[in-house]
Order: C-alpha cells, then structure tokens, then sequence
C-alpha cells in the first residue's frame, strides 16, 4: 500500500513549482506517517488520504496563491493551456491572414494596400486571438464549476496518477510545442489553400491561365481526413504534454496518428485525377517530351516520395518503440 501514498505525494507535487517539491514531498510524507499508526493497515491508510482531501487542493494549499480570473485548484493548467493556444492561433491567424489579406485587397495605390493588409492582418490576430481566449476561459469555468461540485467526494485513490518510471524516456515539454505548432499551422495552412486558393494555383502565360494544376473535386475530397489527421494530431500532442514520458499508450497512440497521417499523404499525392491532365501536356511541350514519358516520370518521383516518407516514419516509429521499452540494465 506504500504505493498509494508515493502515488498520492506525486498527485499533489506535480502540481507546485518544482523549488518547491523535495520540501513539500518530505513534509507530506513525514505528515502521513505521523496520522498513521505502526504497522497500518490498508484501510487505516486509505482513511488518511482521504481525510487529506483531494491532491488538487491540497496543492493549492502549499501553493498558497490566491487568484479570482479561474480556481486556484486549475489556474496553472489554464494559464499553461491558454499561452499553447494562444502561440498556435497567432502563428496561424497571422500566416492565413497575410495571406488573405494579400489576395484581396480594394486599395489602388501601393501605400492603400499597405495600410489595408496591415490592417486586415492586425485585425484577423486580435479576432482569433480573443476569440481563443473567450473560449479557453469558458471551458476551463466549467470544469471548475463542475469539479466544485463533484470533486469533494467523487475523487478516489484509484484514480492518481502513477509514479513516472525511472527508466521512462522523457518527452520534451519545449519540443512537442514546436512541434504541435508547427504541425498545426502547416495543417490550416494547407486546408485553407485547398478551399480557398486552388483556383489561383496554375501555369501561366503572359498572365492567363493555361491551365489549372489541381483537380479541385479531388483535392478537396481530401479536406474531411486532413482535418481529421489534425485533431488527432492536437490530441497526440496534449497527450506528450500529459505523461511527459514514452510509455505503451502513448507510443500506441502515436503511431496511429503516424501510420493515419502517412496513408493520407501517400493516398492524396498517388490519387490519378489529383493533377489536371492538361498540366502534363503543358510540361510536355516545354521538355519536348511526350505526355505519356512526363506522366509516367512524375508517377515514379511520387512512388519514390511515398517511399522516402514511409522509411523516415517507419525509422521514427521504430525509435520511439525502443524508447517506450527499453530497459536500464540492473546495476
């Protein structure tokens, strides 16, 4: 049962600064042993904990902060939350509103359409901005206000969190905001070319459209599991962010969303009727080769891309596998 009060110690210091810890681990420790009888029994000890009160609150008081915008009991997790959110959406909001902003402007003049996409721009981030906000404030006051009415007696020593594995790959915090970011803002990015800009995608002559390079009923067929590759991708990532460790539910988790990402990719770039036929007969006349040799060419250079894409997940896959179960060898 030693198990339990590890794991309800952990429950209360991962939730403090980490100056703060060792201190208030052996404090909380010591504090335990001395409500605990020698020799105690399952029971006597279940009876302690709970007297203890929620590991939440209990963090919240040898934190000792009081703040009013959320609940003490999740204001670090918001505050956590709200600045990942908040870098995502003013990546993106800036990326797709530059963008925008360039392909539709009014203004006649050099320095009108200056001031109009700056202001365009400016105007798009401080809406998606304060709409992220709004939303991430909503949601966390109604977890609170729900947990104020459940967490006093729902909770159960069952569900604290386990010990992390001395021998567990750590997963870095910095990193996997980068990378959700990153995957993130290339993603909408992505999606908003394929609804809004595919008709400006072409080969041109002397300004005119010869001719359009994308099937656009294909291509946005594929917007649905795009968008789908996202979320799953968000999820994956909160997940890194939670366990902040290799384990097997993670590691399962994110090889599906690799091996997901991977078949959508690979479906999208080798779909037939992806790229217009006339683009290959445009190439043709400028390589001076037949449409049929320009067709089959860039089919291969898409078999070898798929390829090159599956070694380097499949090689990424197989590291983080000997990460989650490799272990340290007993000294």
């Amino acid at each position: 049962m030693k198990n339990i009060i590890d794991r309800y110690i952990y429950a209360v210091t991962k939730r403090l600064p980490e100056d703060m810890r060792n201190s208030v681990t052996e404090e909380l420790k010591a504090n335990i042993m001395d409500m605990l009888p020698e020799n105690a029994k399952d029971e006597e000890i279940e009876k302690v904990l709970y007297e203890l009160g929620h590991p939440r609150t209990l963090a919240n008081n040898y934190r000792g902060k009081e703040r009013y915008l959320i609940s003490p009991l999740y204001f670090d997790d918001y505050i956590n939350v709200l600045k990942i959110v908040g870098i995502i959406v003013l990546i993106v909001t800036l990326v797709f509103g530059t963008i925008d902003a360039s392909l539709n402007y009014e203004a006649t003049t050099i320095l009108g359409a200056i001031a109009e996409i700056t202001a365009k721009i400016i105007a798009t981030v401080i809406s998606g901005l304060f709409t992220a906000f709004a939303w991430v404030t909503i949601i966390f006051a109604l977890i609170d206000y729900h947990t104020k009415t459940t967490e006093k007696t729902d909770w159960k020593l069952v569900d604290l969190p386990d010990l992390p594995k001395e021998n567990s790959a750590k997963i870095s915090r910095t990193g996997t905001i980068i990378e959700m970011i990153l995957g993130v803002t290339f993603s909408v990015i992505f999606i908003s070319i394929l609804l809004n800009y595919l008709n400006v995608i072409a080969i041109y002559d002397n300004g005119v459209i010869v001719t359009h390079i994308f099937n656009t009923d294909v291509a946005q067929s594929f917007i649905p599991f795009f968008i789908v590759s996202l979320i799953v991708l968000v999820v994956v990532s909160l997940a890194k962010l939670y366990y902040k460790s290799w384990n097997v539910h993670l590691a399962i988790m994110y090889t599906a969303y690799q091996i997901l990402s991977v078949v959508i990719l690979i479906l999208f770039v080798n779909h037939s009727m992806l790229i217009q036929p006339q683009v290959f007969e445009v190439i043709s006349n400028y390589l001076e080769h037949t449409t049929t040799e320009v067709i089959t060419g860039f089919n291969k250079g898409m078999i070898a891309f798929s390829v090159v894409i599956t070694i380097l997940v499949t090689i990424d896959l197989i590291s983080i596998w000997y990460k989650t179960l490799k272990k340290k060898p007993v000294k």
